[in-house]
């Protein structure tokens, strides 16, 4: 009997042909039960979010776990005891700024949206009564009836949706008190990501190095060093430029005697989370709650006040914090906003600067890299025109 061998590249022929049926198959199963793996993945997503949560707070904290760390003096004390005594400090930390918040800060805001709650009728006569004064402005015997007609509606229009606005805003409110059970769980899986976080670093490198050629897990790793950079120096700079821009608007609200201090306040902080729309997004909001309740006079001086803070924030605060964390141009920051705000919301708003530099800077190695590979130089500068200089900003992007 003949003994039967294998032939090496039929094996993998085999084997390619395998994959090639199993992923087709699978491709089948997915495209004829497409909202049943929607909902599946939605599931699991759901199940994920305390990891999200986990994630996003290791990130922020991480920084301040390291000072204390790093700072501790404390002798015959080993690594891991250092480690575990910087993660209590900084969550003691935390716990107490946000106690000290719902001590404070909380029952302001609680009683601003109860009390918006309450006189969402008085308010809408408000409303009427302002658009009113707005229409008897207008010499309607010099106007024709049809204009007359569209203004009308127009302005009926705009106090249906200055009413709906505010409704809406007390929905957001309601909406953003919910998901405690998920934070909660997210802040102890954070401890336990600062805990252990070089050995699931060290993990994921290993995996990386198993699956992948040694070069693209290299150049992966150096990318997510600079990201994490990046990332830090911008989300932590924002949430401190927005906590004291926040303050800062209370403290000018109670100087001016504007109404619900502590609600459009932590608007204004939120929003200022967001580069450059940020400022607008809280204001809009903002002066509503004060035009409703205060009047003409005093939402003028709220929008004013406002953007002397937005001055003092763009050109003195937020360059002192935050220098130039990302190195993209300000066409680039909007295009980040515009885009992963229109993706992923208010989420994308604040992480699309920093992600996309980090884009940046991978289309940018690429780049140099084929210029190199070409012997062309690397200096965009080279490339301007004599006609068409580019102009020294300090920001090449």
């Amino acid at each position: 009997m003949k003994k039967f061998s294998w032939n090496e590249s039929y094996n993998v022929i085999a084997l390619y042909a395998f994959l090639v049926i199993a992923l087709s198959m699978l491709f089948g199963v997915f495209i004829f039960n497409f909202s049943s793996v929607c909902g599946f993945l939605q599931t699991i997503m759901t199940f994920l979010v305390p990891f999200i949560y986990a994630f996003g707070i290791a990130f922020i904290l991480s920084p301040a776990v390291k000072f204390f760390e790093r700072n501790l003096k404390i002798k015959k004390m080993s690594d891991k005891a250092k480690r575990n005594f910087a993660i209590l400090m900084t969550y003691t930390l935390a716990l107490l700024l946000i106690i000290l918040f719902f001590v404070i800060v909380a029952p302001g805001i609680g009683n601003s949206i109860a009390q918006l709650a309450k006189n969402i009728s008085a308010y809408s006569e408000n409303i009427n009564g302002l658009v009113n004064s707005l229409t008897n402005l207008i010499p309607k015997q010099y106007i024709p009836q049809e204009v007359l007609n569209y203004i009308d509606n127009l302005l009926a229009q705009a106090t249906s949706f200055l009413s709906a606005s505010l409704m809406s805003l007390l929905g957001f409110t309601t909406r953003l008190t919910s998901g405690v059970i998920n934070f909660v769980m997210g802040i102890i899986v954070s401890i336990y990501m600062l805990v252990d976080k070089e050995r699931l670093i060290a993990q994921f490198k290993k995996t990386s190095y198993a699956l992948f050629p040694n070069k693209f897990v290299d150049l992966m790793i150096e990318t997510a060093h600079d990201g994490n950079k990046k990332f830090t120096g911008f989300i932590v700079g924002k949430i401190i430029d927005s906590a004291i821009i926040g303050i800062l608007c209370a403290i000018g609200m109670l100087i001016l005697r504007m109404p619900f201090v502590s609600f459009v306040s932590i608007i204004i902080g939120v929003t200022n989370v967001i580069p450059y729309f940020g400022p607008f997004i809280g204001a809009i909001p903002g002066a509503l709650i004060v035009l409703v309740a205060g009047g003409w006079g005093q939402a003028i001086g709220f929008l004013v006040f406002i953007l002397l803070l937005q001055q003092f924030d763009g050109n003195i605060l937020g360059p002192a914090i935050l220098g130039q964390s990302t190195g993209l141009s300000a066409m680039w920051v909007i295009f980040a906003i515009l885009l992963f705000g229109g993706l992923y919301g208010f989420v994308g708003m604040v992480i699309g600067v920093p992600l996309l530099s980090v884009i940046f800077e991978l289309i940018g190695r690429y780049i140099n890299y084929r210029l190199r590979k070409k012997n062309l130089s690397t200096d965009e500068n080279d490339y301007a025109s004599p006609q068409h200089k580019i102009l020294d900003s300090g920001n090449k992007k």
